[in-house]
C-alpha cells in the first residue's frame, strides 16, 4: 500500500513538472514543491524501513527544509 502511494505521488510530481516546463501550463511552483516534499517524505520513510538509516535521515531532513520553505512562502516567518 505504501509503495502504491509513493508511485502515485511520484507520477503526479512528474506530470506537474512536465506540464509546467514542456506544455507551459499555468502550474504553481508552490504546488510542485508541495508534491515534491511529499515525495521526499515517502522516499525517506522507505529508506528507513529498508534499514538505510543515514540516507533516510538525510532525505527526511531535506523534506523538512522543503516544507519549511513552502510554509514560509505562504506565511512569512522570518
Amino acid at each position: 500500500m505504501f509503495r502504491i502511494l509513493e508511485v502515485m505521488v511520484a507520477s503526479v510530481a512528474l506530470i506537474l513538472l512536465l506540464s509546467h516546463w514542456i506544455f507551459s501550463f499555468n502550474v504553481s511552483i508552490e504546488l510542485i514543491a508541495f508534491v515534491s516534499a511529499f515525495l521526499y517524505v515517502f522516499l525517506g520513510v522507505r529508506y528507513l524501513k529498508e534499514d538505510r538509516v543515514i540516507r533516510g535521515t538525510i532525505i527526511l531532513v531535506i523534506s523538512s527544509m522543503m516544507a519549511f520553505i513552502l510554509i514560509e512562502s505562504f506565511i512569512p516567518i522570518t
